[in-house]
């Protein structure tokens, strides 16, 4: 672990995210230490649970700090996971737990990404949602 800090903004959408890379790129204050874009086409492009952001770590007078950047479809995405490895004690967030509700979280992911680029899913990932979705509900019966 290298960062001492951390913060997280969650911006209106990928551009504004993007935009704000450029700009904490400029500044003279501090030096960027490490990119990682885990956006479809970057780099390392979105983790295989579905997690997309964008990670900035900055050094300042020996202090690292890592920035988190999101979209309010990301950070949604992002918390309804940490709230199910709570809920369900499963570990969701690490990469770990039942391979159907682990499928269904990465698909979600994946058309919550085109809906944000106001892209139509195709017929084979609704479907695909769908059938997860009811293999899913099982764990959230007691909820």
């Amino acid at each position: 672990m290298e960062d001492i800090g951390g913060v997280r903004a969650i911006l209106p959408g990928q551009s504004n995210v993007d935009e704000l890379v450029r700009e904490l790129r400029r500044q003279p204050r501090w030096q960027i230490r490490r990119v990682r874009e885990y956006i479809t086409g970057r780099d390392p492009g979105p983790k295989a649970d579905g997690y997309r952001a964008v990670h900035v770590v900055v050094e300042r007078d020996g202090c690292f700090i890592e920035i988190q950047l999101r979209t309010p479809w990301q950070d949604r995405w992002a918390q309804s996971v940490e709230q199910d490895t709570r809920r369900l004690r499963h570990g969701l967030k690490f990469g770990v737990g039942p391979a159907e509700l682990r499928e269904y979280f990465r698909v979600v992911a994946e058309y919550l990404e085109l809906r944000e680029r106001n892209e139509e899913p195709q017929e084979e990932l609704l479907k695909e949602l769908s059938k997860l979705f009811a293999a899913t509900r099982r764990y959230y019966a007691d909820g």
